[in-house]
């Protein structure tokens, strides 16, 4: 790896620019390396049987000598959620976060196999981590998740701001404001750059307060003639909070449903971000032994996840919750882009079942831990950077961020709108891009957890599930190729049998004559037949549908 200049550093962002998600940013001094978050982000519609999208690391496996830490904002899938799949990748790099977002990540590196071989080591906010040639200092942020944090980085060529997720919550769920005066109170070092969320850009004014959801939720509670089911993330322990102390006053039980629910309700109580009074809580097999009007449920699936609790429950399919006349669904999350038509589609088959949902654009059961455009105004004027670099949003938040720091006086050559891959380097003088790295996304199969679904597989996929396939089946003699069976077509996906019979019919005699031109023959390339066969059938379909199935023809020699 190259060694910098002590004047100048680079930042890397290998996801989490341009997109919602996968968010990873590596800094790069001297001859070091520093890695901020490691997350992931779910898979569109075309991405067929992929479970979840992480950043493509072949530069810092390549590099994993000069990396000195991982560090973690907060315990956000989309800020953890790759740590399984990365961390095995760098052998020997330790990972820094806040307690609770190591405690989340030790449930997926657990389900990884991985937690062996992994460093944790947690910091709190008024720790001074010392990483190489790096100095951090955590800077704690309001966010919708406990112990979220911004870091102060120094370094030889400056010091940079990177702010992770933030709002300014003036009556946050759990007392911990932002700590605006140490962040001040740093930038008045001088900063360099700053690295800043832009998700809510668009957003005039200030974030409403999170408390608004549990005034929304006691409401709800009260009016509801029976169960009240609020489906939000797995790491949402404010919105966890919420319902237990409205399901106190209402005199409700409350039931965690999911896996990755129970697992977090667990370790927020044992680690002390969840007060939960004795006997509020019961098991989730034990939802049918009370009265419906006595119980709440907290599950998981508000972004449509097919294999989620409340998918299961939409489509009638979950072990303990059946959905039934009386009850009230609250979606306590906003759909992420790409999730949309997943979600309502599970809202539709949740009010098909009888039950009344309610969602943000009803009620306000939904506050962003983003913060909206004078909170992201206020953090530039506070830090005064000498470069902005907008981060953590799609190219149209990128955009708008930089035109607002260029309203309030950065110059456009001071503001970078980075990809992907992009390597932008700094000093006291000037920035510019000087290179790219290898870099992406790596798919994970949703069934075999493998990594690097090739792109060709997702194109077969995508083809399968627009076109169908077509199988044909034949055998011929080993000896003089004269055809003792077949051809038999199979279809899936492709025609309804019943409506297709002539076209199928001409497709069968136009294999049998190419079968038989093959007797007599003394050698043969079951190879080359099969792709002649592949070829004619292909041509003959996309001629008689316009549409182009995947043909598999299977000649068998007897």
């Amino acid at each position: 790896m190259e060694t910098l200049p002590p004047g100048k550093i680079r930042f890397i962002p290998l996801g989490g620019v341009g997109e919602i998600g996968k968010n990873l940013y590596a800094y790069h001094v001297l001859d070091q390396i520093l890695i901020v978050d490691c997350g992931l982000k779910f898979p569109d519609e075309r991405m067929f049987g992929v479970d979840i999208v992480i950043p493509d690391v072949r530069y810092l496996v390549e590099n994993k000598d000069a990396i000195q830490a991982i560090l973690i904002t907060h315990g956000h899938e989309d800020h953890i959620g790759g740590l399984g799949y990365i961390a095995p990748q760098l052998p020997g790099v330790p990972i820094y976060g806040p307690p609770l977002a190591l405690g989340l990540a030790k449930n997926r590196l657990k389900e990884r196999g991985v937690m062996n071989s992994v460093s944790l080591n947690e910091f709190g906010p008024e720790d001074v981590l010392q990483l190489g040639h790096f100095v951090v200092e955590p800077i704690r942020v309001a966010h919708s998740i406990p112990d979220s944090f911004a870091f102060f980085i120094r370094t030889p060529a400056g010091n940079i701001v990177h702010t992770g997720d933030f709002k300014f919550d003036q009556t946050p769920v759990d007392n911990q404001l932002f700590d605006l005066g140490k962040l001040s109170r740093l930038s008045e070092e001088g900063v360099l750059a700053l690295v800043s969320d832009t998700t809510n850009i668009e957003r005039p004014g200030y974030v409403p307060t999170e408390r608004i959801v549990g005034e929304t939720f006691a409401r709800v509670f009260a009016d509801a003639p029976g169960r009240v089911i609020i489906a939000s993330f797995a790491s949402q322990i404010h919105r966890m909070q919420m319902a237990c102390d409205v399901a106190v006053k209402q005199g409700r039980k409350v039931a965690a449903v999911g896996r990755s629910m129970q697992q977090n309700f667990d370790m927020a109580m044992q680690m002390g971000y969840l007060t939960v009074p004795e006997g509020l809580r019961i098991r989730a097999e034990d939802i049918g032994q009370y009265p419906p009007h006595e119980i709440a449920i907290v599950t998981t699936g508000s972004q449509g996840e097919p294999l989620a609790g409340l998918s299961r429950m939409a489509n009638d399919d979950h072990r303990h919750v059946r959905i039934q006349k009386g009850d009230t669904v609250v979606l306590s999350a906003t759909p992420i882009p790409g999730n949309e038509d997943a979600v309502w589609r599970v809202v539709n088959n949740l009010i098909a079942r009888g039950a009344d949902v309610i969602y943000d654009a009803i009620m306000p059961v939904h506050v962003s831990g983003h913060g909206y455009a004078e909170e992201l105004k206020l953090v530039l004027n506070v830090t005064d950077p000498q470069y902005v670099i907008p981060v953590h949003g799609e190219p149209r938040m990128l955009l708008r961020y930089s035109k607002t720091a260029q309203q309030m006086g950065w110059l456009p050559e001071d503001i970078f709108r980075l990809e992907i891959g992009d390597v932008l380097e700094l000093d006291l003088d000037h920035g510019k891009i000087v290179d790219r790295v290898a870099s992406g996304s790596v798919l994970v199969d949703g069934g075999s957890g493998s990594t690097g679904v090739h792109e060709v597989v997702l194109r077969d996929r995508q083809h399968l599930a627009e076109d169908g396939f077509v199988v044909v089946v034949a055998a011929i003699s080993a000896e003089d190729g004269a055809l003792m069976s077949g051809p038999e077509i199979l279809t899936r996906g492709f025609v309804y049998v019943d409506q297709s019979e002539d076209l199928l019919t001409e497709a069968t005699e136009i294999i049998r004559e190419q079968l038989l031109k093959l007797s007599g023959t003394a050698s043969r390339d079951l190879d080359a037949i099969q792709g002649d066969i592949r070829a004619t059938l292909r041509k003959l379909f996309e001629k008689r549908t316009n549409r182009r199935p995947l043909v598999m023809p299977l000649i068998l020699e007897y």
